[in-house]
């Protein structure tokens, strides 16, 4: 990785004299000699709507404050953001402001904060999340238990901001972001080892062995082994820097049990523009790390893999929503042939009865969540937050040289 270009300002609240470092094993309960110095990252930029109550949670955070210390990278907030930090640094001297005025992106501002970094382990989450008390000490148990272990990542929920807000209530039920379930892992385990780095590997879908940044911990001397720092680009740093940490031998934990909240956009052009970002970065991520292969993904409740050796290399998923769409365009030229053949119909009637199976499979999930007088809100939600998610990736394609088409819901 290249050097940072940008000079940040860093602004403190601890003195050098007073940190201690404590190495090797360490029993979280035994006292504070034995407990770990863990520094927590944030990285924001005009996150003024929750990062008030993300440090009101940190607040609440039971570990020793003589051990820790919470470093806040700001990307050039013009809102109230920085103001926020400081009334909070008069109060707690283990807050730290970095400042990151020409910040391209969340990895770079977490890159300026890594430089501040003292503590033995390093936590990572955002300014729109709520930690819950003991996710500390959650997410620092399995560490002590394997020395190969080089991040542990806790599951993230939803703390509802907007009681009536139909996208909230949409991502809570939907379980958006949460980590259960990736790689067939629900509950406490490690996360798979990389095996022929297939596209699904390491494109950040739900097959891929990594944690994002809200919640996650890493040593820091595995930090430093694989470069210190987060790549350069605009998005899928997170599972870069995990993929990174696989390939050198160490391995991906999940503690269930360390929870962290998350304050979901509450706009729907909010959360698709989150959706794209996630898709355009996938690309890029095939590039980096997938083998020559490209990869077709069949979308059954078992997923099948159809992989085939070739310098083009991506996947492509086939679910609900691509037959779908396949099978309107069939249905729609069949339509228009049978308009002036009748020997058209049986085509015609055909591929519309296919359109209703794939659209029922794909919509069918909106029936469960609630209100359900909500149900057209439901679905749009989801439609189009599968088509900012593809589109993503499609123009993410254009601009990185591979194929990913990305899954349906």
């Amino acid at each position: 990785m290249g050097a940072m270009h940008c000079a940040p300002t860093t602004t403190t609240g601890m003195g050098a004299d007073n940190i201690k470092s404590v190495k090797g094993d360490f029993l979280i309960v035994a006292g504070l000699d034995n407990t770990p110095e863990i520094s927590i990252i944030i990285p924001v930029r005009n996150a003024e709507r929750t990062l008030e109550k993300t440090l009101e949670y940190l607040q609440a955070v039971d570990y020793p404050r003589e051990r820790q210390e919470i470093i806040i990278a700001d990307g050039g907030s013009t809102d109230r953001t920085v103001e926020i930090i400081q009334k909070w640094r008069q109060k707690h001297d283990y807050i730290k402001l970095v400042l990151v005025p020409s910040c391209t992106s969340p990895g770079h501002a977490r890159n300026e904060a890594l430089k501040a970094v003292t503590g033995e382990f390093v936590l990572f989450t955002d300014g729109d999340c709520a930690p819950e008390p003991n996710w500390a000490n959650e997410i620092l148990k399995p560490f002590l238990d394997d020395p190969l272990i080089g991040g542990v990542g806790g599951d993230v929920l939803t703390l509802r901001t907007e009681p009536d807000n139909p996208t909230e209530a949409y991502c809570e039920q939907t379980r958006f972001l949460s980590v259960s379930g990736r790689c067939g892992v629900d509950a406490n385990g490690y996360f798979p080892s990389l095996t022929d780095m297939a596209p699904h590997e390491v494109n950040g879908g739900n097959y891929s062995p990594f944690f994002a940044t809200a919640n996650v911990a890493f040593r820091k001397s595995v930090i430093d082994e694989i470069g210190g720092e987060f790549w350069h680009e605009p998005t899928g740093e997170d599972v870069d820097f995990s993929l990174r940490i696989l390939q050198k031998g160490y391995k991906l934990y999940f503690a269930k049990t360390a929870v962290v909240k998350h304050m979901h956009r509450v706009s729907l052009e909010g959360y698709m523009k989150q959706w794209y970002g996630y898709g355009y970065g996938h690309p890029l991520l095939i590039a980096q790390h997938a083998t020559d292969q490209l990869e077709i993904l069949l979308q059954f409740e078992k997923p099948v893999s159809i992989k085939i050796p070739t310098k083009a290399k991506g996947i492509i998923h086939v679910g609900s929503f691509q037959l779908m769409h396949l099978f309107l365009a069939t249905t729609v030229a069949a339509g228009a042939i049978a308009a002036v053949s009748s020997g058209a119909l049986p085509l015609f009637v055909g591929s519309a009865a296919l359109l209703a199976v794939a659209a029922g499979a794909y919509f069918s999930p909106c029936l469960k969540l609630k209100p359900a007088r909500n149900i057209l809100t439901w679905c749009k939600i989801r439609y189009l937050t599968n088509w900012a998610f593809i589109r993503g990736a499609l123009d993410g394609c254009k601009k990185f040289g591979t194929i990913c088409i990305e899954p349906s819901w």
